[in-house]
């Protein structure tokens, strides 16, 4: 039965006094994926139309630019993402001369994942993109919510990451920091 005067997004969703509330909702753990996937939405599309890059991509990229060289299971580990995923932008990277792949020279069954410096340079073009985008919803918060925020967010991170046996949450757990390797 179709209801008068109200919107199919609003029709279909019920008064709020119908339904129960679940506690789930009122959880941070389901905020903050909810989060994520608000911000996958809204900054996704404009990073691919500004850089040519996924998410994914875009992700492997910022991590290669810190820990490279990498192998896909490092990538994995660090990204916490699966490995389908990590390969597809692997590969992609490579494709586009972002990235090349190596075999490793102290397990030659594992190939080692490099940034190059086409993929230096495109991460560095991209860096500015994702600082608007950082300030735009810091702009919603006091200077000392944004401290807060992030002091929140890397103590969760970590305990998580160990509770998992994952090592550290920022992404550093085995692997070469580029710069270091580069000497």
């Amino acid at each position: 039965m179709a209801t008068r005067g109200k919107s199919k997004a609003t029709a279909g969703a019920g008064r709020a006094g119908d339904r129960k509330a679940s506690p789930a909702h009122r959880s941070f753990i389901y905020k903050i994926g909810i989060l994520r996937r608000l911000l996958d939405r809204y900054s996704g599309a404009q990073l691919t139309v500004q850089s040519g890059l996924t998410l994914a991509e875009w992700r492997v990229l910022t991590n290669l630019y810190s820990f490279s060289p990498s192998t896909s299971r490092q990538l994995c580990l660090r990204l916490h993402a699966d490995k389908a995923e990590v390969s597809r932008a692997c590969a992609a990277l490579i494709a586009r001369g972002y990235a090349s792949r190596r075999i490793d020279p102290q397990d030659r069954r594992s190939a080692l994942i490099v940034i190059t410096r086409r993929g230096e340079r495109r991460h560095d073009e991209i860096i500015p993109l994702r600082q608007t985008l950082q300030r735009e919803l810091e702009a919603l918060l006091t200077k000392t919510e944004v401290a807060e925020l992030h002091r929140i967010l890397d103590k969760l991170m970590q305990y998580v990451a160990e509770k998992i046996g994952v090592g550290s949450a920022d992404g550093a757990t085995s692997g070469t920091r580029r710069r270091a390797a580069r000497g």
